[in-house]
């Protein structure tokens, strides 16, 4: 979804700036994202410097987003951009599933 029509700035509350400089600075401005090395398999945090913040989960169906410090992490582009196309996907899924059953259940046999 592109910014320009999406209704994320919406959803952001009036104080996120600060909440947002608090989750940085909680986290040293290194993302905390858990890479697993392939070589040993040790999981450990990223640690490349962060400049982004982002919800562990996501608010669903237009939800408000829980702005809680458990449910914020910094994160550098490279993984927020990551964990943001694989919701997208998944998002993405969820909503044609949808169509079809809708169409599914929209047949003469249901109605």
């Amino acid at each position: 979804m592109a910014w320009s029509s999406s209704n994320r700035d919406a959803r952001f509350n009036p104080g996120w700036e600060r909440t947002r400089k608090q989750i940085l600075e909680r986290d040293r401005y290194r993302c905390q994202w858990i890479v697993t090395d392939w070589h040993t398999g040790a999981k450990h945090i990223c640690g490349y410097p962060a400049n982004e913040v982002d919800h562990k989960v996501r608010a669903k169906n237009g939800e408000p987003d829980d702005d809680s410090p458990s449910n914020l992490w910094a994160l550098c582009p490279y993984h927020h951009k990551q964990k943001t196309a694989r919701e997208s996907g998944e998002a993405r899924v969820e909503k044609r599933r949808s169509r079809e059953e809708a169409e599914w259940y929209s047949r003469p046999a249901f109605r």
